[in-house]
């Protein structure tokens, strides 16, 4: 099928539409369960149970929509998605010892590392499940059981990567884009890749078009380390990242900037008894800001979010580069409102 085949409708849903989410719901339910509930698929349905914004599951539903597959041929796609990005959250929780989120404790502090281990395991192995109901060619399936198991090592690799950053003398640039398009953009890039092999679209196009989406994780994860700046990110305190001694965006672009610092900033970061002093991360904080730091990745804010709208494969589909375009710009939204946000608080101080 050739990309010419898709026309701009003008009644398009996008990624605020909610239609679909219900049967991706019970579908993702359904499989936790299994043939007879037991301990892991338990704390999975908990989890399932949390909520959250179902990101990837709407991406699925929008692109499916914007390359004329019907709904109920996607919804076990939008659920496999999903699973796949819960069990990242659940192991990503115990890594970062988060005992929050969603508002409600996580799996691993209500039931222990070791049970929320099997349970993230578990909701590993069921996008496999989920991609076995599709109604899809023998050989379109095999395509998107392969699509699934690259997106997830690919999100292994990036979450290693950044936790290795702290651990190198000179984290630069491309070792921190590295590491967020495989921790942050590889499932966004997924469940379009998916819904264009649904449509019957070959490799290349279909990957080129994944791809585009993929680099709106970069976007995410460069809002995500400002917003680290205000007390919005949910962590209870301004700057957890710095807390925590991780190297995120704001860190490798100080240390681009001046480099003459890197050794003092990257001691302050590994050393618990230093950066568990307010006023030290206060003053990094300010550091960030007037050293460039904040506005230099503002400004890749920009670059990336280009990136993702100049696209070739993807402006030749009007309707999914709309989807992009709507994600694009809830990201940059929320980047704006994080500065600010930080920005008064900074100034405050």
């Amino acid at each position: 099928m050739q990309l010419s085949t898709f026309n701009r409708d003008p009644i398009r849903r996008g990624l605020c539409s909610a239609a679909g989410l219900a049967e991706v719901e019970a579908t993702m339910l359904r499989l936790a369960v299994g043939s007879r509930l037991d301990v892991a698929g338990g704390i999975a349905s908990e989890v399932l149970r949390t909520g959250g914004k179902r990101l990837r599951a709407r991406l699925a539903l929008a692109a499916g929509e914007a390359l004329g597959v019907e709904r109920s041929r996607v919804v076990a796609w939008a659920a496999a998605c999903e699973l796949l990005h819960n069990a990242t959250l659940v192991h990503d929780d115990i890594q970062d010892g988060d005992r929050e989120r969603r508002g409600r404790p996580t799996a691993w502090a209500r039931h222990g590392v070791g049970q929320a281990i099997n349970a993230g395991d578990l909701l590993l192995m069921l996008p496999m499940l989920a991609v076995g109901e599709l109604d899809a060619p023998p050989v379109a399936r095999a395509r998107l059981y392969e699509a699934v198991a690259q997106a997830a090592a690919r999100t292994a690799r990036g979450q290693s990567e950044e936790m290795a950053l702290p651990d190198l003398d000179e984290p630069c640039w491309e070792d921190w884009v590295w590491a967020a398009e495989g921790k942050s953009g590889a499932l966004l890039g997924l469940p379009v890749q998916g819904a264009a092999i649904l449509a019957g679209l070959d490799e290349r196009t279909a990957n080129a078009l994944g791809e585009a989406f993929t680099r709106t994780g970069v976007l995410y994860q460069l809002q995500d380390d400002l917003l680290d700046l205000s007390l919005e990110k949910g962590k209870g305190r301004r700057a957890a990242d710095l807390h925590e001694g991780k190297i995120n965006a704001l860190i490798v672009a100080h240390l681009a900037l001046h480099p003459g610092e890197a050794r003092s900033t990257l001691a302050f970061l590994r050393t618990p008894s230093l950066r568990s002093d307010p006023a030290g991360v206060a003053a990094l904080v300010e550091r960030l800001h007037a050293g460039g730091a904040v506005a230099f990745v503002q400004d890749q804010l920009g670059l990336w979010a280009d990136a993702v709208r100049e696209e070739p494969t993807l402006r030749a589909v009007p309707d999914l580069s709309a989807v992009a375009e709507e994600l694009v710009e809830r990201v940059l939204r929320a980047a704006r409102t994080a500065t600010t946000s930080a920005t008064l608080q900074g100034n405050a101080a």
